[in-house]
């Protein structure tokens, strides 16, 4: 494989204690002033490796410091999901967690994200804006790209080269901040895009991997548009099932996805409103299937569909709230330049509006698509003109110890992703978490991280993981 040219313009990085000054002067990292033994500073790295262009951009970082001061063990580098997500607000959920005794834990905001040059950052409020409105979703997308178009007139003005947003320049970036942290190798830890990210360094920088943590997969050689809807049907109908063979459920929600259904059927006929946070939200078919979508991302969640069907039926304001905060979150916590960025170079060339046109056709209980997933891909082609090679598209052939993960309900990054990633990745485990979402974070899941992590040789004991989670009806 030909080498990208690296063009390295780095820094110095300052090292700092929870009372350094410098760190309670920046605004970047003062909201982590209280964390102990924690080092911070920025990475300067090329905004293109493909040019010559002599232009950089700062990438923000943190390393959480082994609690063991005396531990010499890799460390663990966190892959943030999206694309688009931004990662340093994690270091408080990493502060006190098990896995940082007696490893380093290393964030970076990636190109575009958070505090490492990102641009239009408040744009996710904006897409709430618009599906607040009774829209249909060729108004949606509309309203969507004029409203993009100023974000990329910022862009440009500003030099941004949105072309450079992609997972191959992700994956020198991390390389360039693992050289300059001083680390011989480190131990991958990736979940949803952060597993396709994770995947390209175990392509393009083998050598700096000690093993890899891969959950909720989303390889290069998955095609998320040629059956985004039906990997979404799978998991809601699913849920469904439970709720029938659970007694307690069943007698309180009975027929519900029928129920569910027919308020599809009544909602692309005549959308309802209701009162969000002292605002109207007119409620409208995609904005249902959207919210839904995103519910099934967490178990803690999941229990909420039945209630959240009884509301579309009764329309009350205070569960259709709660059923659209989760959609709320994530619109504020995605980057949507990077992700359209990224999308626009990795996905684009290999399945688009068309392949989610089709499989939409396959699903025909839906009369569209989730609300902004209605309207991407078309966004996409006028997003950015670069593509990516065949290469972007292929499976990863590794003999890297690799940990591999999936929820039996995940909606968006079903478990064949794994499974066939699992088939190139020689050393590798797979395990499948059932009734789990998208996200994964229980106690099963890190206790099999950590014995992994020890031992990544050997397949570690999960026993924890032979019973089905349970789903707390609501």
């Amino acid at each position: 494989m030909k080498k990208l040219l690296l063009f390295p313009v780095l820094i110095a990085s300052f090292c700092c204690s929870q009372t350094d000054k410098k760190l309670n002067e920046d605004p970047v990292f003062l909201p982590y002033a209280s964390i102990k033994n924690l080092e911070y500073g920025y990475l300067e790295v090329p905004a293109d490796r493909r040019t010559q262009s002599t232009k950089t951009i700062k990438l923000a970082y943190m390393v959480l410091k082994a609690s063991n001061g005396n531990s010499k063990k890799d460390p663990l580098v966190y892959l943030q999901g999206g694309p688009g997500g931004s990662t340093l607000f994690m270091a408080n959920f990493w502060q006190n967690h098990p896995l940082r005794e007696d490893r380093d834990i290393v964030l970076m905001d990636q190109r575009g994200t958070g505090a490492s040059d990102a641009v239009c950052s408040n744009f996710g409020s904006e897409l709430i804006q618009i599906l607040a409105q009774d829209l249909s979703p060729e108004a949606e997308y509309e309203e969507t790209l004029k409203r993009l178009e100023k974000c990329r007139a910022q862009a440009k003005a500003s030099g941004v080269s949105f072309e450079a947003f992609n997972s191959r320049e992700n994956a020198a970036d991390f390389e360039s901040l693992r050289k300059k942290l001083g680390y011989g190798k480190w131990n991958l830890f990736g979940g949803s895009y952060g597993s396709r990210l994770g995947l390209t360094m175990l392509r393009d920088f083998p050598e700096s991997v000690r093993s890899a943590i891969l959950f909720s997969v989303f390889a290069p050689e998955t095609d998320l548009y040629a059956s985004f809807t039906s990997n979404f049907k799978r998991s809601l109908f699913k849920v469904f099932n439970q709720c029938k063979k659970d007694p307690s459920c069943n007698g309180r929600y009975p027929d519900l996805k029928n129920r569910y259904l027919k308020s599809l059927e009544r909602l692309n006929k005549q959308p309802i409103t209701f009162d969000y946070q002292g605002s109207a939200f007119v409620l409208n078919v995609q904005d249902v299937l959207l919210m839904t979508h995103q519910i099934l991302y967490q178990r803690t969640r999941i229990g909420q569909i039945p209630a959240f069907v009884l509301a579309l039926e009764t329309g009350d304001d205070e569960i259709l709230g709660q059923a659209l905060t989760p959609t709320v979150i994530t619109s504020s916590a995605i980057n949507v330049p990077m992700y359209l960025s990224v999308m626009a170079f990795e996905e684009l060339p290999f399945n688009g509006a068309s392949d989610f046109v089709e499989d939409l056709d396959k699903n025909p209980e839906f009369p569209t698509g989730p609300a902004f997933f209605n309207s991407d891909t078309k966004i996409m082609t006028q997003w950015h003109r670069s593509r990516a090679t065949a290469e972007e598209n292929e499976p990863v052939s590794s003999d890297i110890p690799t940990l591999l993960f999936n929820g039996s309900l995940d909606p968006i990054t079903p478990t064949a992703n794994a499974k066939g990633a699992a088939k190139h990745l020689k050393n590798s485990y797979f395990f499948e978490f059932e009734n789990e979402g998208h996200s994964l974070f229980n106690s099963c899941f890190f206790q099999i991280c950590r014995d992994f992590l020890d031992q990544p040789a050997d397949k570690p004991a999960a026993a924890c993981a032979s019973e089905p989670f349970k789903i707390n009806w609501q």
